[in-house]
């Protein structure tokens, strides 16, 4: 019986650290003000931190936008360009990632954002798939000559 109770407080104090929710109308609101907060500003190369766990597969990278297009990528542990090829994100990627996930009924989202430029810092998003959830952070933007 104790040990049940031990489950059951350990269950209950990790869904409280859990600080994903249902999307608000302010939480749309507020995404959409940051989007564009984005689309007003002066430059369109800039290099960020960006890191990235769903499925069991973490990421840990630089990435230098040019252009607004992706113009290389370094794995900050190696300092070596990814071993895995795939895509990698702009911030217009990145605010198109968290408008479908504000825009799906049955997720849960925590967004957060950069208060000089207005991208977001935090993008996590929980539903009821196996898979799992979706956390990225932006850090250390930079706009670029």
């Amino acid at each position: 019986m104790r040990s049940i109770v031990v489950c059951l407080a350990v269950a209950a104090s990790l869904a409280a650290c859990d600080t994903t929710r249902p999307v608000s109308d302010a939480d749309r609101a507020a995404l959409e003000a940051h989007e564009t907060q984005w689309g007003q500003r002066d430059f369109h190369s800039y290099e960020f931190d960006y890191s990235e766990s769903q499925l069991s597969t973490n990421y840990n990278v630089h990435i230098t936008v040019t252009n607004d297009t992706v113009s290389n990528v370094i794995d900050k542990n190696t300092g070596q360009p990814p071993a895995v090829p795939r895509s990698w994100p702009t911030i217009d990627a990145l605010f198109n990632q968290a408008d479908f996930a504000v825009q799906e009924g049955d997720i849960s989202v925590s967004l957060e954002y950069d208060e000089q430029y207005g991208y977001p810092t935090l993008i996590s998003f929980t539903d009821s798939s196996p898979g799992g959830g979706f956390l990225a952070r932006v850090s250390n933007l930079q706009p670029l000559p």
